[in-house]
């Protein structure tokens, strides 16, 4: 009997520690699922109301006044009200209700003269003759209505106050085609840090869509546009025919840069997480070089964050501004690496710009989401050139788009550039 209760409550103990473990698996469950529902989706980008800006009204042809008679009116006293104000018939317009007479009335008696012909019985509309402007596309580039990274970036309202006017950026990938209609007038001769020598070509053709993502000449009714429109490019050749990039290359290039006066660099290459460029004990040349161009030359570094769908484990760095990709839902791409070295993200998808043969190409990664980034800087570097890189970087960080509540996060760190926002800090407006 004894024998028999104690088993009754051995099984008793046992179910209940299993309900508890069972619950607590739930709980576990539960917990997991909601950190991952937790993760912050970046903002979609607002924009001003339209009628937050004071309405202009429009201009008006000096002098003249556009009359339309009453059904009926006698012609030969219309002549004598317009001999009687002195007024010059230029033209008529139309026939029987439509009938419209252009006259030239005094000068300076423009109002007077209106004032007069709105009560004369004898006319039915009197009106300025006003002038306008057609309603016309920011630019004529024909790729530009299909570039939603310039809408997300802001830069549109962003060229009203600065296009990048005089900065360089400068471009170390696999070198750059200055032979497009793209880049024409717009790239130095640069260097090849490969063949330790002045000049340089694209040798893959990854460097002129990296170049053209982010100066591309715009408003020249050819392919794309571009936010540093106004902008140079100093390609730094650094690849091979494989993209395969050398560390004494790149550390060649960043002097090269560094030397030159280049304030900008665009590095669109990384390595495979946890080897990334952010790890500094496996890269300590290397982040020497980047040390060097940060605080002493007063340069900016952007290096994309990498194709690779994995979190980077290694922390920020001051002087590696890191960027990440988003599709056009404003997420996180699918394909972006991520992690807490991040700085910013911008749009990785559907990018256009202009291969090495001067095609128009749909390109995606974070190799075009770096050179947004490093565009706008530029556009706030040529807006006010007295600005240090600390400063640059802080405009950035404090008036980009940011995820939710969250001032930084590892999948967008501090958020995406706001072009607009971004040029009046510059520039004080």
């Amino acid at each position: 009997m004894e024998q028999n209760l104690l088993r009754v409550r051995t099984l008793k103990c046992v179910r209940a520690a299993l309900c508890a473990l069972f619950l607590a698996l739930c709980s576990v469950f539960v917990n997991v699922r909601g950190a991952l529902a937790e993760e912050p989706k970046l903002q979609i980008p607002t924009r001003p109301a339209a009628s937050a800006a004071p309405a202009k009204a429009p201009t008006y042809r000096d002098n003249v006044l556009l009359v339309m008679p009453q059904r009926g009116a006698d012609a030969k006293e219309i002549t004598d009200i317009f001999k009687e104000m002195h007024g010059e018939l230029l033209e008529t317009i139309g026939e029987g209700e439509l009938t419209c007479y252009v006259i030239r009335v005094e000068k300076g008696k423009l109002v007077e003269s209106e004032k007069k012909l709105l009560q004369d019985k004898h006319f039915s509309a009197v009106q300025r003759d006003y002038v306008f402007q057609a309603n016309q596309a920011a630019v004529n580039d024909p790729y530009f209505s299909s570039e939603w990274h310039l809408s997300a970036l802001n830069v549109v309202r962003g060229w009203s106050y600065g296009q990048g006017s005089g900065a360089v950026i400068g471009v170390l990938d696999t070198g750059t085609n200055y032979g497009i209609s793209e880049l024409s007038g717009k790239v130095y001769s640069g260097y090849d840090a490969v063949l330790n020598r002045n000049g340089q070509s694209d040798v893959q053709g990854h460097g002129t869509m990296v170049a053209t993502t982010a100066a591309a000449l715009t408003n020249n009714r050819i392919g794309t546009a571009a936010p540093a429109r106004l902008s140079y490019i100093y390609p730094i050749r650094i690849g091979d025919q494989n993209s395969s990039i050398s560390s004494s290359a790149l550390m060649k290039g960043i002097q090269q840069a560094g030397n030159a006066g280049i304030r900008i660099i665009n590095i669109s290459a990384n390595g495979s997480p946890p080897y990334s460029f952010s790890n500094r004990s496996l890269y300590s040349a290397l982040h020497t070089y980047f040390i060097w161009y940060h605080d002493t030359k007063g340069g900016m570094i952007f290096v994309s964050a990498g194709n690779e769908p994995v979190r980077d484990p290694n922390p920020m760095r001051h002087y590696l501004i890191v960027v990440s990709a988003i599709n056009p839902s404003y997420s996180l791409a699918s394909f972006s690496t991520y992690g807490p070295n991040l700085w910013f993200t911008a749009p990785g998808q559907g990018i256009y710009c202009s291969t090495r043969e001067g095609r128009v190409a749909s390109v995606a990664g974070t190799s075009f989401s770096c050179p947004l980034v490093a565009a706008v800087a530029a556009m706030v570097l040529g807006a006010n050139p007295s600005l240090r890189n600390t400063q640059v970087e802080n405009i950035l960080r404090s008036t980009c788009y940011k995820a939710g509540s969250a001032s930084r996060t590892e999948w967008y760190g501090y958020g995406m550039p706001n072009a607009e926002a971004a040029l009046r800090m510059a520039t004080g407006r």
